[in-house]
């Protein structure tokens, strides 16, 4: 209580609010708690692939797209900061104006990680990349990538790392 005004009281841990709702996509084989202003969306691909989108609000201020890597040979330790780094280095860097500004380490109570975050742009916009890697276990990888446009994307940090601390794999 502060100065006569009840404060609100936060529900108990792991247990969603009001104004969370759980998803979960069993062909992808994940699930995770869709914060509000945040909807899934399937696209298709010029190839016939099916693409699960998460996007918030408009998909110029945060795209969240979700995939399972396998852990090759050749990453044997700490193959989540393996895999970022492999990333940076392969592709991320070629994107125009890309800059990396954080790499650290990202662990939720699922899985062990990795958070990469960098800028580049697009279209001559500003954009942000918040890559999570998250080792589930010793065969699997699950990167969460989100990319938005900076002025949008910088302030959802928060979210983001909501979205990727309630992640889960489909058992």
């Amino acid at each position: 209580m502060a100065q006569g005004i009840p404060l609100p009281t936060a529900p108990p841990a792991g247990e969603p609010t009001a104004a969370t709702r759980r998803f979960a996509d069993p062909e992808a084989g994940f699930e995770l708690e869709l914060l509000p202003g945040w909807r899934s969306e399937n696209t298709v691909e010029n190839d016939g692939r099916r693409v699960l989108e998460i996007i918030y609000r408009d998909r110029s201020q945060s795209l969240l797209r979700v995939r399972r890597e396998a852990i090759p040979p050749d990453c044997s330790d700490e193959p989540h900061r393996c895999l970022a780094e492999r990333e940076a280095t392969d592709s991320l860097q070629f994107r125009p104006d890309f800059q990396l500004k954080k790499r650290e380490r990202f662990s939720t109570s699922m899985a062990r990680g990795t958070l990469l975050t960098f800028t580049f742009r697009r279209v001559g916009k500003p954009m942000t990349g918040r890559y999570y890697y998250l080792q589930t276990d010793d065969q699997t990888v699950w990167v969460l990538r989100f990319e938005g446009e900076t002025r949008f994307h910088d302030t959802l940090r928060y979210q983001t790392d909501r979205l990727a601390y309630s992640f889960r794999p489909l058992p």
